[in-house]
């Protein structure tokens, strides 16, 4: 029931348009002549290869509910994932409502990008090692596909390498006490992954040297971005209210996940001290580019709900007053990712579409903007499903252009009502449209004034 819960909720999350990620996405693959110029002639971050053959196969046309239906299952899927990962029923209890109904989790599982993908096979990753290293069976081929699934469905599943990897050294360091064996483990348990990722290394590697490598946005570090981007995952994972700081919901989650490394002392701890605690860390000292997008911290993001199932799990076993404490906390987090929710479905990841229908309902028109590739490429989706035409006028030749129409990119309640040019160019608001949460663009459309 909760699983149909879960699916249902992703079903809601992929109504509305196809924001400009989605749509870079399908643009990349529109000039492509076969499946295999996925792998080696796109060459950029925002090509999630499985997702982009998904998009290639349904076609620009489809409805936005098919070009997210890979996305949806593998949502579904997640959930029954955290059900068989998590250790005990009442743990299952737990882990399968917090990612049923936990926003992030609804949001990338119902959004035309690799990031159910990545979730799902990174729980798959965490099982498969855990049965290798219990030596239940030959699960290093099962992990290896995992991992390439993984990697298929988004590049960030180096985080999941790396928590995998370094846990399985933890573990080899506490039960030998020796770096030659260590080492030899991880080759044991990792070589034929790295042999079947190999093939996608050397594509992307030949792919690179042809056509170039292209990032679709790059920003610099630094400990305010790292706070906005793990500290708004934790947020959005709990449904933590605005005035908790982000730097507060990182301490606190530290926090508890140390002191609950204290106290328990089982295998699965040492993974979440790693995955929750250790790999944002590491980030922040590699001091990598573009942290304050909540999605890079996902695996992690993943991991924190995986170790919150497990913590009210517990308390559930306990009984007495840790019982009603666990309820309480549970109850307590899905109202409030319900809330969320409820704020998502509301606004959405932006309405386009009927702002383009507006300017085009009169035939071929003009626009301009402040951003011209993001607004170009989603004005120029939607013109073309309905057969019409809006040609872009550039920032350096609005003057020249006199464009019939203008649409700022931003918060819309903080854009005026009137856009007054020096050469006797103004626009008047005509319309707007704004989004919440993780994904999405804010716009505000004027119309010229003669």
């Amino acid at each position: 029931m909760i699983v149909l819960a879960g699916l249902s909720l992703r079903l809601l999350g992929a109504r509305g348009d196809l924001w400009q990620d989605e749509l870079w996405s399908i643009s990349l693959v529109a000039p492509l002549t076969s499946i295999d110029q996925i792998f080696w002639r796109i060459n950029h971050d925002n090509n999630h290869y499985l997702n982009s053959i998904y998009q290639y196969v349904v076609g620009p046309d489809a409805a936005p509910l098919v070009q997210r239906g890979l996305s949806i299952t593998l949502g579904a899927c997640t959930i029954i994932a955290a059900a068989a990962i998590s250790r005990g029923r009442s743990a299952m209890a737990a882990s399968v409502l917090l990612f049923a109904v936990s926003y992030p989790m609804v949001h990338y599982g119902s959004e035309a990008r690799g990031y159910a993908g990545l979730v799902l096979f990174t729980l798959v990753a965490v099982a498969l090692l855990e049965r290798r290293l219990d030596k239940q069976g030959s699960y290093g081929l099962a992990l290896a596909a995992a991992i390439l699934l993984g990697f298929l469905w988004h590049l960030t599943m180096i985080e999941t390498v790396v928590v995998l990897m370094a846990w399985t050294a933890w573990l080899s360091w506490q039960r030998n006490r020796s770096l030659n064996v260590v080492n030899s483990e991880l080759v044991q348990v990792f070589l034929p992954a790295f042999l079947a990722v190999l093939p996608l290394g050397a594509a992307m590697v030949v792919g690179a040297r042809l056509f170039s490598f292209r990032i679709g946005g790059v920003s610099s570090f630094s400990l305010e971005n790292f706070a906005v981007g793990y500290g708004g995952m934790i947020r959005y994972l709990f449904g933590l209210p605005n005035w908790i700081s982000d730097w507060a919901c990182i301490a606190v989650v530290y926090a508890l996940v140390l002191a609950y490394a204290v106290v328990s002392r089982d295998r699965r701890t040492s993974l979440y001290v790693i995955g929750i605690v250790g790999l944002p860390a590491l980030m922040a000292v590699a001091r990598l580019p573009s942290l304050e997008f909540p999605r890079y911290f996902i695996v992690s993001g993943a991991l924190l709900l995986l170790w919150a199932g497990d913590v009210i799990g517990r308390g559930f076993d306990a009984g007495g007053a840790r019982r009603i404490c666990a309820t309480g906390i549970l109850l307590l987090v899905a109202g409030s990712s319900m809330a969320s929710l409820a704020r998502f479905y509301e606004y959405g990841r932006g309405s386009y579409s009927g702002m383009v229908d507006e300017m085009t309902k009169n035939g071929a028109t003009t626009f301009a903007t402040n951003v011209d590739f993001r607004t170009g490429m989603v004005v120029d989706y939607f013109a073309a499903r309905k057969g019409r035409q809006a040609s872009l006028i550039t920032q350096d030749k609005i003057c020249a252009g006199r464009a019939d129409w203008l649409i700022l990119e931003g918060d819309p309640q903080k854009q005026p009502e009137r856009v007054d040019f020096d050469c006797a160019l103004a626009y008047q608001r005509a319309d707007d449209s704004a989004f919440w949460g993780l994904s999405g663009l804010g716009w505000t459309l004027y119309s010229r004034r003669d």
